[in-house]
C-alpha cells in the first residue's frame, strides 16, 4: 500500500522515495533521525496519556483494510469515545491517525500530534503559521479519512507549548496547544489525488526519478541518499560558488550564478561584495585560496591569539533539550549541559590539565555542572575559550536563570569567553575547509589526524545526545554499556577542547603541547543509580 510516509517522502523528494523503496537499504539513517524519532514516540505517548484509559485502540493487524474496517465499525459502534492511532484506509492509501476526538454524533475532529513547539511570530507570543510538511502530513490523512467515509468536523495539531514550564510531580497538563488548521489544509487536501498519482507513478517506475541536489535535501528531514545522488550527478565545478559561507555568501553565490559564473575562480575580487560588506576580505581569501592551492594565515592572528589573557580555559559543553521535560522548571526543549570538558593551561609554556564532567544519572544534571564550573574554573580572570560562542553563552545564560544563586558567577563566567570561530573567519582559510568554519573542517585542515571519525560510536552531538539519553534513562542499560556509552562521550567532548588547543596554537604559529592523557578510572567507576521514571 501507499502510506502517508510514502506520500510525504515524494514530496519531498522523488527520488528520495524511490531509494527507499529500490535502492541500497544498507545506507544507514543519520543520527537526527533516532533523535527525531525519539522525540516523536515521546510526544505521542504523552498525548495519548492524556486522552483517559477510556479509547479505542484498533488492534495491530498486517492487513490494514481489514483493521480500518473493525476500527470503523467500534468507532461508530462507541460513540464520544476518542480513538487512537486510527488506521486509515481508501483503496491502496493508508494513513494513521494520532487520535479522532468526538465532537458530535459520528463527527470527529482528526488530531496530529507533534514534538514541536507550537510555532510563534516574532513578538515570541502570536501564533504563527505551522510548518508546511506539518499541514502536508494531516491533509493527507484529512483526504484519506474523506474518502474512507467518515465525517471530519475539524483538523488540528497538537503541538508543544514551548513557554510551558514542567512543574513536577508528573503533571503534564497544558504542555499541548491544539492548534485549528481546518481552513489552512483545505487546498493542500484538493492536492492530495495528484500527491498520490505523483507517489504511485514513482513507486512503479523502473528508472530513477531525476532529481538535483537542493534544500530539498535536508528540508523537512536530512536525506540518507545524498552521497548516493552525488554519484548520479555531473560533476560539479571543482571550486564551486556554494563555497562562500553564511546566508550573505549564499546569496552573492546566487547572484553570481545569475551573471552567468559556475566557478569561485572566475569573478573578479571586486565583485566579490555581497549583502555584508564587512564580509568581502573573507570572500577574496577564500577565492584566492582556492586560485593558490593552498591555505592563507595571516601574520596578524599570532598578534590576537598572544593578546588572550592567561590562565586559558578550553571549554565545550554537550548538552540535552528533551521535547517532554522531566525535571521541575524546564521547558519543551530547553537545553541543560549534562557534559563539559576542560583543557587548562595556567601560564604560557606549562603542560595542559584535562577536567571533565558528566552526569548520567538521569537527574537534574544543571546544579552538578555549575558545581563542576565553579570548582574548575577559578575566579582569576583568565580567558575562557569556546569555538562558536553563542552555544556556550547560551548555556551558561540559562544555567544563571535556572539557579539564580549562581546567575551573578554564571555571568562573570560569559563575561570571560573568547570565541575562536570569528578570529579563524578573520585570519585563516584552507581549500580542504570546503567553505565551511565548522570546527571539524577546520581541524581538518589544521591537524588532520584529529579524526572524528576515528571516534567510536559518539562522533557528533546528535550522536552525543542519543548516548545521554540511553545512558540515563534506558530501563535496561548495564552498567558495563553505560561505562562504556560515558568513556566515548567523554573522549568526544575532549577532542573537541583539544582541538580548540591546536587551533589556537596553530594560528599563533607555535608548536602545539603534548596532549594529556584523558584519565578513565573515574569515568569508569559509575555508581549504580536508579533510572527516572
Amino acid at each position: 500500500m501507499i502510506s502517508k510516509t510514502d506520500i510525504q517522502s515524494y514530496l519531498q523528494c522523488p527520488r528520495k522515495l524511490w531509494l527507499e523503496h529500490h535502492g541500497d537499504a544498507t545506507i544507514a539513517p543519520k543520527a537526527s533521525d533516532g533523535r527525531r524519532e525519539r522525540d516523536g514516540e515521546a510526544g505521542g505517548a504523552l498525548a495519548r496519556s492524556v486522552l483517559g484509559p477510556d479509547v479505542i485502540r484498533p488492534s495491530s493487524n498486517d492487513d490494514k483494510a481489514v483493521a480500518f474496517t473493525l476500527a470503523r465499525a467500534e468507532l461508530l459502534a462507541r460513540p464520544g469515545v476518542p480513538a487512537v492511532e486510527f488506521p486509515l484506509v481508501y483503496g491502496d492509501v493508508y494513513a494513521r491517525a494520532d487520535a479522532l476526538l468526538p465532537i458530535t454524533g459520528s463527527q470527529h475532529a482528526l488530531q496530529e500530534t507533534k514534538a514541536s513547539t507550537f510555532p510563534l511570530k516574532d513578538d515570541k507570543v502570536t501564533p504563527g503559521k505551522p510548518e508546511a510538511h506539518h499541514l502536508d502530513d494531516i491533509a493527507i490523512q484529512a483526504w484519506t479519512m474523506a474518502q474512507a467515509g467518515l465525517n471530519m468536523g475539524r483538523a488540528e495539531l497538537n503541538l508543544l507549548d514551548g513557554q510551558w514550564v514542567y512543574p513536577g510531580g508528573g503533571d503534564y497538563s497544558g504542555i499541548f496547544k491544539p492548534y485549528d488548521v481546518t481552513d489552512l489544509i483545505a487546498q493542500r487536501v484538493s492536492s492530495v489525488p495528484d500527491w498520490v498519482a505523483g507517489t504511485r507513478a514513482t513507486l512503479s517506475s523502473k528508472v530513477i526519478p531525476i532529481a538535483t541536489r537542493g534544500n530539498q535535501c535536508s528540508k523537512p528531514h536530512d536525506c540518507p541518499f545524498v552521497e548516493k545522488c552525488k554519484t548520479l550527478e555531473p560533476d560539479p565545478p571543482k571550486h564551486p560558488l556554494t563555497l562562500l559561507p553564511d546566508i550573505g555568501g549564499k546569496a552573492l553565490a546566487k547572484k553570481l550564478t545569475a551573471a552567468g559564473y559556475s566557478s569561485l575562480l572566475e569573478p573578479e575580487p571586486s565583485q566579490l561584495v555581497g549583502c555584508q560588506p564587512q564580509k568581502t576580505e573573507l570572500y577574496r581569501r577564500i577565492q584566492t585560496a582556492h586560485k593558490q592551492g593552498k591555505a592563507i594565515l595571516s601574520p596578524m592572528a599570532q598578534e590576537v591569539i598572544d593578546a588572550i589573557p592567561y590562565p586559558r580555559y578550553f571549554l565545550d559543553f554537550e548538552g540535552i533539550d528533551l521535547a517532554i521535560p522531566v525535571w521541575e522548571g524546564v521547558r519543551p526543549y530547553e537545553q541543560l549541559p549534562f557534559q563539559f570538558s576542560l583543557h587548562i593551561q595556567r601560564v604560557p609554556m606549562d603542560p595542559f590539565e584535562h577536567v571533565s564532567f558528566l552526569d548520567l544519572s538521569g537527574a537534574d544534571p544543571s546544579k552538578g555542572c555549575i558545581a563542576a564550573l565553579l570548582d574548575s574554573i577559578a575566579d582569576d580572570g583568565g580567558a575562557i575559550l569556546v569555538y562558536f560562542a553563542t552555544y556556550e553563552r547560551g548555556r551558561l545564560v540559562e544555567l544563571g536563570k535556572r539557579h539564580p544563586a549562581h546567575a551573578a558567577a554564571m555571568a562573570g563566567l560569559v563575561d570571560r569567553l573568547v570565541d575562536l570561530l570569528p578570529i579563524v573567519k578573520e585570519f585563516y582559510y584552507h581549500p580542504d575547509m570546503e567553505g565551511s568554519f565548522s570546527i571539524k573542517k577546520v581541524l581538518k585542515a589544521m591537524a588532520p589526524s584529529l579524526d572524528y571519525g576515528k571516534l567510536e560510536e559518539v562522533q557528533e552531538g546528535v550522536g552525543a545526545q542519543l548516548a545521554y539519553l540511553e545512558a540515563a534513562f534506558e530501563p535496561v542499560v548495564g552498567q558495563t554499556r553505560k561505562a562504556d556509552l560515558a568513556r566515548k562521550l567523554t573522549l568526544y567532548c575532549e577532542q573537541d577542547t583539544w582541538g580548540m588547543v591546536v587551533i589556537a596554537y596553530f594560528l599563533a604559529r607555535r608548536p602545539v603541547p603534548a596532549r594529556p592523557a584523558t584519565d578513565m578510572s573515574a569515568v569508569m567507576q559509575i555508581p549504580k543509580i536508579p533510572i527516572a521514571a
